[in-house]
């Protein structure tokens, strides 16, 4: 199934309290998991290598809920927090 990927790129950082810093992100419009996989090993290979401290991530840009009071499906952000979450109890409690 074809779908928005976000892509999170993250270069080691020793200055930092995580210890990596995010470098880029980017959206990536109409692809699958396989394809998705397959960009990234060739990003790895050409750009950014991990023995150069990168790390890739790729997340779907949406995901679905379930809205706690109808029941009906709701395409969110992935990053969205708990409160603006419509499938959890603080959302419906505030």
């Amino acid at each position: 199934m074809k779908q928005n990927w976000t892509l999170y790129i993250w270069k080691r950082d020793r200055r930092t309290k995580t210890g990596e810093r995010l470098y880029s992100t980017t959206v990536w419009t109409g692809f699958t998991k396989d394809t998705m996989d397959n960009e990234m090993r060739g990003l790895r290979a050409r750009l950014y290598t991990t023995l150069a401290g990168w790390r890739l991530e790729a997340v779907p840009t949406t995901k679905t809920v379930r809205n706690l009071m109808t029941g009906e499906s709701v395409d969110i952000p992935h990053d969205t927090p708990r409160s603006c979450d419509p499938s959890s109890e603080l959302y419906w409690s505030m």
